[in-house]
């Protein structure tokens, strides 16, 4: 038999794998959305059961560790989520689950000084019924969307009309990747645009999908505005792109290019996703930038 130490480990890896995927399996099904209640109350609440059972702490916190890691790894591994995803959410995920579960010991505490071992059961109930409520109460009267805007610049030592040349469509997008690319974002491969008039199409593809924009305003050396019409990228079911801009300024006897961004999403609380929404489309941005001048510059050294 099992020592109770090791049966209680055990017991507290599998609860975190059941409890997270039964989370994830109402976001999945669409019972709760990708707000305050999935991202703060569902790991609040799993920690608050977990943290009731176990006596031996400090085993509870590696066993919880454990059952995380392996919840993200069933994630990953059956394509339900990116990577980059998951390394988002994990440190969000683990503190909380770690909060409800000191909430839990003592809560424990608490009964058993007060001998009110009959009452667990009633307080066992209270989370659930805070989770229905907050996901009812959300998914009603939230708002769903949020837009942002996510803006790049970089100044190139070349004619603003040479620049939009190069990046008006764009063969091959190939050189060093930023390190949030090495964790899972999609890899822009190349953007094909059909015309240089408005209504045209540019499409631009990645390695595992593609966006396709329609042009709203273009100008040679100056602007290029274009609305996202349709979006073919997996595991992106909460964000939606909307505008990609771009904008060609004489500066210095070269070009300063302003790369805009904007979407919408669904993930809350802001305070949260608004820092790693952005620093991914910033290295979307610095991606293909930097591949931007790299083409110039080899350009530049070829001619005659």
């Amino acid at each position: 038999m099992l020592q109770p130490e090791k049966k209680q480990f055990l017991v507290i890896c599998l609860l975190t794998v059941v409890l997270s995927s039964i989370g994830f399996l109402f976001l999945h099904f669409g019972l709760v959305d990708y707000g305050y209640t999935f991202f703060i109350l569902v790991p609040l609440c799993i920690g608050f059961f977990i943290g009731k059972k176990p006596s031996w702490k400090s085993g509870s916190i590696i066993a919880l560790l454990i059952g995380l890691v392996a919840f993200f790894y069933l994630l990953i591994t059956a394509q339900l989520e990116w990577f980059f995803c998951v390394v988002m959410l994990f440190p969000l995920i683990l503190i909380l689950t770690l909060t409800g579960m000191l909430l839990g010991w003592g809560v424990r505490k608490k009964m058993e000084s007060n001998k009110a071992k009959n009452k667990g059961f009633k307080l066992s109930i209270v989370p659930v019924l805070i989770l229905l409520f907050s996901a009812t109460i959300e998914h009603y009267f939230s708002e769903k969307n949020v837009y942002n805007e996510v803006e790049s610049k970089m100044y190139l030592s070349y004619p603003k009309e040479k620049v939009f040349d190069y990046i008006k469509s764009v063969d091959t997008v190939n050189t060093d990747k930023p390190f949030l690319l090495r964790l899972g974002l999609a890899i822009p491969q190349k953007c094909v645009l059909e015309k240089e008039e408005p209504g045209a199409r540019r499409t631009c593809y990645f390695e595992d999908g593609s966006i396709e924009e329609r042009v709203t305003e273009i100008k040679r050396g100056e602007v290029l505005k274009m609305d996202v019409v349709k979006f073919n990228l997996p595991g992106l079911k909460w964000l939606k792109f909307e505008k990609a801009i771009y904008l060609f300024e004489t500066k210095g006897g070269g070009t300063l290019l302003t790369r805009i961004t904007t979407y919408k999403t669904e993930l809350r609380p802001r305070l949260y996703w608004k820092f790693w929404e952005a620093k991914a489309i910033e290295a979307e941005h610095e991606y293909v930038l930097n591949d931007l001048k790299r083409r110039l510059d080899r350009d530049a050294v070829n001619q005659p």
